[in-house]
């Protein structure tokens, strides 16, 4: 019988011929990402900053002036911070710097008896759980609020919904309550509001088939979200000085992803002037190739906003616009964006506007930290 020693130098033997083989060698370590070590790196920075984990990014944008000429200017630098202090308390900010002035468009205290964290801005929460928040936060009102940050955004511009009718976004101060149990979401607030008042309102979610989307991959989409919000903002008198809501939804289908909202905003008559109701929708379209050397994006917006006139008689002017553009990722970091923009009708006051035009290009470089 052979010795022990023997036995296991035929083990080792065998095993040696086996490797070559079964055509498994070891694989040799794989090299770190530029976006692997950029992440590696806010985690050692985050040990020092007690727990507040850092990111940021800063946008180039290339586009016509008012007259008419191109011109490359910086658009905005972020800053976001978050943290988690406690088990059920967080800590989250945003640091918005442009040529014009530097701002704190995030600052919230988050306190969660159940549930993760949640991130300075984009979409919200991963995962079951309950959420009381206070401070200043991008409010949820349609679908279009997760994506106000470029590096969020495969396209450049907002629709017109957005930036016509919730006037290019609303962030305001005040206190909201988030809970999701998966199938459900709701976010209700009361703010400071548009005026000398205060504002309530909410958005109510569905996501029938779950809620997939990762905090960590801010713009992957949910498999489906239909949703409902609604604004009530008053005056000092208490009495009712706008009103707005909102219908949208959103959905995937593979590498196919569909946006869409209508929003419907009405100001009350006052001194300044008689009552003013806007009224708009949008419906976007996106196919990502997520396997090409670059990872790239394609996506075509159709738009539509107007004013609807008090008397029924006035003609209803709208301004019609179709978007289109490319996003291509490069390293994780840089993000090259190209967009055409096309006016398909106009109001008068579109037209009569500085620096009007019916076809721009723009383009814009993000480079995130």
């Amino acid at each position: 019988m052979p010795s022990r020693r023997l036995r296991h130098a035929l083990a080792f033997a065998v095993a040696l011929a086996a490797g070559p083989l079964s055509g498994q060698a070891p694989e040799a370590p794989a090299e770190p990402t530029w976006r692997a070590s950029l992440d590696a790196s806010r985690e050692r920075l985050a040990g020092r900053l007690f727990g507040l984990k850092p990111s940021a990014f800063v946008d180039l944008l290339a586009a016509p002036d008012d007259q008419g000429r191109r011109r490359v200017d910086w658009g905005a630098a972020e800053l976001d911070l978050s943290g988690e202090f406690h088990d059920m308390l967080e800590v989250g900010a945003a640091v918005v710097a442009t040529k014009d002035a530097t701002k704190l468009t995030v600052g919230f205290l988050d306190f969660h008896p159940f549930g993760g964290t949640i991130a300075p801005r984009g979409r919200l929460w991963v995962e079951k759980g309950f959420h009381i928040q206070a401070g200043r936060f991008d409010v949820p009102f349609g679908n279009d609020w997760q994506f106000f940050a470029s590096k969020d955004s495969v396209s450049i511009s907002r629709p017109l919904t957005t930036d016509g009718i919730m006037d290019g976004g609303y962030n305001d101060v005040g206190v909201r309550l988030l809970g999701n149990n998966g199938t459900a979401n709701v976010q209700a607030f009361v703010l400071r509001g548009f005026g000398d008042g205060r504002l309530a309102g909410a958005r109510l979610g569905f996501t029938p088939f779950g809620n997939p989307f990762s905090l960590r991959e801010a713009r992957d989409p949910k498999a489906l979200e239909l949703g409902v919000s609604y604004l009530y903002d008053t005056g000092a008198d208490r009495r009712k000085q706008e009103m707005a809501w909102a219908a949208d939804a959103e959905g995937r289908v593979g590498a196919w992803y569909l946006r869409a909202e209508y929003l419907h905003r009405r100001r009350e008559p006052d001194a300044a002037g008689g009552q003013t109701t806007l009224r708009g929708w949008h419906l976007t379209q996106e196919l990502a190739f997520p396997d090409l050397p670059a990872p790239a994006t394609v996506f075509l917006r159709y738009e539509r906003m107007g004013q609807v006139p008090v008397e029924a008689a006035t003609g209803f002017e709208q301004d019609v616009r179709l978007v289109t553009g490319l996003a291509v990722t490069v390293a994780g970091i840089f993000q090259l964006k190209a967009e055409w923009q096309h006016v398909l009708e106009a109001t008068a006051g579109t037209r009569e506007a500085e620096g009007y035009s019916p076809n721009v290009w723009r383009a814009q470089l993000v480079v995130v930290f």
